[in-house]
């Protein structure tokens, strides 16, 4: 089983440096150039199923991707009540650890949001359904968002090296005998 793994498109809160997690922007005009580019890159594979986060960005970077097929739903992070702020003055709030791609610290209970491994463990949850819902040899799509997708990719190749995803990049992902391993990144070229 193959899982192509897409951070939407930038948006325009992207764009301006404002936090989203469960609110949401809009694709901007660059977010969606850069869809439309990954999407051309992911026409090497035939796409049996999709999964998205619900949320207009990732809908809309999952629309563009499969022509309007179906997708069916997943979520990012909720920020709480620091949703729609700066990212700079969420910063200074020192919420999430300086090294939070590493040590996946990053709390947000106390404003009223979540804590980044209960996202992860909702995501493992979904994706043990999907892999029960698929056949080995299909290929799936899922579309998410930077924080969430990271934390769960992450853990599920804890000895694998990778950045944190561009918007619009897909991973490729190899599923075999309950094992994971990363085969592809893609970025989107302008």
């Amino acid at each position: 089983m193959r899982f192509i793994f897409v951070r939407h498109g930038k948006t325009h809160f992207n764009e301006i440096n404002l936090t989203q997690g469960w609110c949401d922007s809009p694709l901007s005009k660059v977010g969606i150039k850069q869809v439309e580019n990954i999407s051309k890159q992911l026409e090497q594979y035939q796409i049996d199923k999709a999964y998205t986060s619900p949320l207009g960005r990732a809908v809309q970077t999952a629309n563009i991707i499969l022509s309007k097929k179906e997708v069916e739903p997943i979520k990012e992070v909720n920020f709480g009540i620091l949703e729609g702020i700066s990212t700079e003055l969420v910063r200074k709030l020192n919420i999430e650890s300086p090294d939070w791609l590493e040590d996946l610290d990053m709390d947000y209970r106390p404003y009223e949001g979540e804590d980044i491994h209960d996202v992860i463990s909702k995501h493992h949850e979904a994706l043990q359904e999907i892999i029960e819902d698929c056949n080995d040899n299909e290929t799936v799509l899922i579309v998410g968002h930077g924080c969430s997708l990271y934390g769960f990719i992450k853990s599920l190749l804890p000895q694998q090296s990778f950045k944190f995803p561009n918007n619009a990049s897909a991973m490729i992902v190899d599923y075999s005998n309950g094992n994971f391993k990363l085969e592809q990144i893609l970025d989107p070229i302008l």
